[in-house]
């Protein structure tokens, strides 16, 4: 019995203090950018080995991916029931749909610095390292791109530019919210500047 509640107790360590580097080095990235030593951030989670993150995630890479799915999971099940939501009334999802549906999860977090994040590491980390299991943001793109009437060329220079800009947004109303400067209209405004850079010129 001991043995059993000792083992436990000893497992939640484990996971509070690797919480502990994925709040640090969602922060610190956020902050200081993608190359931010990982003693940093090992130090910054309050860990006295400064191998804190080789250890639990191997590498940056593995730490990075480790972020992205803690936070993915909520929001792809919020893509989710928005997407149902939408069969369920006999809704085909217009582009401004699609677009809230990327959108809204990310803006409705708080507390966090996730939307920074995603900014500071998008150069660096291929779409293609999205952890495996998560569905609903590659099939709302595919949605988006299939919206787009122009050619294969075209749709991809036109949802990389969205994205690019989405990215920024949703970076610029986290920082904006952390110092109490956001206002109630700011996501519909998101929302809409980016379906109208999705839609512009293809009427």
């Amino acid at each position: 019995m001991d043995d059993k509640l000792g083992g436990h107790m000893a497992d939640n360590g484990a996971d509070h203090r690797k919480r502990e580097l994925l709040d640090a080095a969602e922060r610190l990235i956020a902050t200081r950018g993608y190359e931010v030593p990982l003693r940093d951030v090992a130090v910054a989670a309050g860990h006295r080995n400064n191998s804190a993150v080789q250890y639990h995630y191997r590498n940056r890479q593995g730490l990075i991916a480790a972020v992205v799915a803690r936070r993915l999971g909520p929001m792809e099940s919020e893509r989710a029931n928005m997407l149902e939501a939408f069969a369920a009334q006999g809704k085909q999802p217009t582009v401004r749909d699609l677009i809230e549906v990327l959108v809204l999860p990310i803006l409705q977090m708080k507390g966090t610095h996730y939307a920074r994040f995603l900014e500071a590491i998008r150069p660096h980390w291929p779409d293609e390292s999205i952890p495996t299991g998560y569905t609903e943001w590659p099939k709302v793109l595919d949605q988006l791109n299939k919206s787009i009437k122009a050619d294969k060329p075209a749709r991809i220079r036109r949802v990389t530019a969205v994205a690019t800009a989405m990215f920024s947004l949703i970076a610029d109303y986290e920082r904006r919210t952390e110092l109490g400067e956001q206002s109630d209209s700011e996501p519909d405004e998101i929302v809409d500047m980016l379906s109208a850079m999705m839609t512009a010129g293809l009427d």
